[in-house]
């Protein structure tokens, strides 16, 4: 165990409380700093670009889907380091590239710097600092796992909350321009410096074992390190089970869905009698059920097996897209995106906790970095229907009852998974 002063301030803090919480903090304000790569962020952008550079929508879709499947099929290599150099350096490099791809952003005047800053945004942002607090969480935690991976998700949940409407405020007053700026200035100056000082990779690194358990004989670090390594696969042993493919596959749905409809939003809400200020307010109340989680997490979560929760979301999701049918008014819509809110959010707890209950923590980072290709290519395809259906169709009825089809599959899917056995 290296001594130095990070590891002495977290032993010290960790005789009042569990050190594990002050990372689990510092991971949730990573998914929060992740806001700029996330698609409830540069939605708000999307009517400048289109104004400004006169492109249409399913142009400017189509250029956000290719980059984004080109950082999906590259963020494994992201993992990989992960699981070499450890979660905090590489937390401290996706943030600072975060800060300087936002600055980027604020200079495009193209097509080409169009694509280029899109795929700097969804590698640094919704990739990595995605993938990162995800593989970093779990090691701290245990048995209270589904309470910290729905606690993780509160960074997200309130990034969706206020992000939408910051960003909106900040373009009308100032400019998209400075928009950029501003977030690239925060997450150099404030988060990086912040992950430097206080995030630890893992217990052990400090001679405590994850949920705070006594270290009771000198050899309990050693037994649990020999623990995990028995129980963990490694990446091309997880890649031969079905799970890893299944459970991908089903990872997909939330973002195909919830990219395309976060990307087009405002569109969405046009053709709902809903106007932009509106639609502002209506896309951060995606985030409210999020606060309801741990509460959630405790009781369904550790209680019920994975694929019957993943089922049963499936088709409430699938029923929720049909009602978007009927939505008309402000209210309908925020009965809607609450519900949605919901839903999605009990699905990606028991997506987090399930990567780590088949397949362990000790190749966690490489494990999940080649899963989120899957998220990331969902993410991808998820933006051109939704602008296939409008620029076509002149709205996004039949976008809304394909995806709530694709919904209903995933029961399926759901149904047929298993923790799988290491040979």
């Amino acid at each position: 165990m290296r001594i130095n002063l990070r590891n002495k301030f977290a032993l010290r803090t960790n005789n009042k409380f569990y050190y594990g919480w002050a990372v689990l903090l510092l991971s949730a304000l990573a998914t929060f700093f992740s806001s700029p790569g996330q698609t409830y962020s540069i939605s708000a952008f999307i009517d400048s670009y289109i104004g400004e550079f006169d492109y249409t929508r399913t142009m400017i879709s189509s250029i956000y889907s290719v980059a984004t499947i080109l950082s999906g099929s590259l963020i494994v290599f992201m993992g990989k380091a992960v699981d070499k150099f450890g979660q905090r350096r590489m937390m401290m490099i996706a943030g600072f590239m975060l800060g300087i791809s936002c600055l980027f952003n604020s200079f495009i005047i193209s097509i080409p710097m169009i694509f280029i800053g899109f795929f700097l945004l969804r590698y640094f942002g919704q990739g990595s600092l995605t993938l990162i607090p995800g593989s970093l969480v779990p090691q701290w935690f245990e048995k209270n796992r589904a309470l910290a991976m729905s606690l993780l998700a509160f960074g997200n949940m309130i990034g969706n909350m206020l992000v939408p409407a910051f960003n909106t405020y900040m373009i009308n007053t100032y400019g998209w321009q400075v928009a950029w700026r501003g977030w690239s200035l925060m997450l150099i100056l404030v988060f990086v410096p912040l992950v430097y000082i206080f995030v630890i990779n893992r217990p052990e690194d400090i001679g405590l074992l994850p949920d705070n358990e006594e270290v009771k004989h000198e050899d309990d670090l050693a037994k649990e390190l020999e623990k995990m390594e028995k129980e963990s696969f490694d990446l091309s042993e997880a890649l031969r089970t079905k799970e890893f493919w299944f459970v991908g596959i089903i990872s997909m749905m939330i973002p195909l869905i919830s990219t395309g409809m976060m990307f087009h939003f405002f569109s969405v809400m046009a053709t709902k009698n809903v106007d932009t200020a509106s639609a502002s307010v209506v896309i951060g109340f995606i985030a409210i059920p999020g606060f309801f989680m741990p509460i959630l997490a405790s009781t369904i979560v550790d209680r019920f097996r994975s694929k019957y929760i993943l089922s049963i979301s499936s088709v409430l999701i699938g029923l929720d897209l049909l009602y978007m049918l009927t939505v008309n008014s402000m209210l309908s819509a925020s009965i809607f995106i609450l519900i949605y809110g919901l839903i999605t959010n009990l699905q990606s707890v028991t997506l987090n906790v399930i990567w780590v209950r088949y397949f362990g923590r000790l190749h966690l980072g490489s494990i999940r970095g080649a899963a989120t290709v899957f998220m990331v290519i969902g993410s991808a395809f998820g933006t051109v229907p939704f602008g296939l259906s409008y620029d076509l169709t002149g709205s996004y009825t039949a976008v809304f009852i394909a995806m709530a089809v694709l919904a209903f599959l995933g029961t399926v899917l759901s149904l047929s998974i298993s923790k799988p056995s290491k040979s």
